[in-house]
């Protein structure tokens, strides 16, 4: 009669056993995937911090080509270029000082043919 009593115990341990297993095997497959999930997250994060470093370096450039763009019809303004002319010493040209010519190759080869 005592052994079999101790059996069932037995075959209640050894099913506790076989129930644990698949428990830790579960167990570890979850802290796989969380920690899969944090790592796939500080990635994101990383992702992020870089793109908007980038984004800020496409806006400072921009800015620096509209201002570029300001200061350069700044400088070739009609007044400005007047008054750099005058400081060089530079004048209006006469009447005759301007010669234009013909910026066709062909004008320029019967020119130099009738000479």
């Amino acid at each position: 009669m005592a052994l079999k009593q101790l059996q069932p115990e037995a075959e209640a341990t050894g099913a506790d056993h076989r129930g644990i297993l698949p428990l830790v095997l579960a167990v570890l497959f979850f802290l796989a995937l969380a920690l899969f999930l944090v790592w796939l997250n500080i990635e994101r994060t990383k992702l992020a911090y870089s793109v908007q470093t980038l984004q800020n370096e496409v806006d400072a450039r921009w800015e620096l080509q509209s201002k570029l763009l300001v200061e350069r019809d700044h400088l070739l303004s009609p007044q400005q270029l007047g008054n750099r002319a005058a400081t060089m010493g530079l004048q209006i040209a006469k009447p005759g000082q301007i010669r234009r010519m013909d910026p066709s190759p062909a004008a320029n080869k019967t020119s130099l043919q009738g000479k």
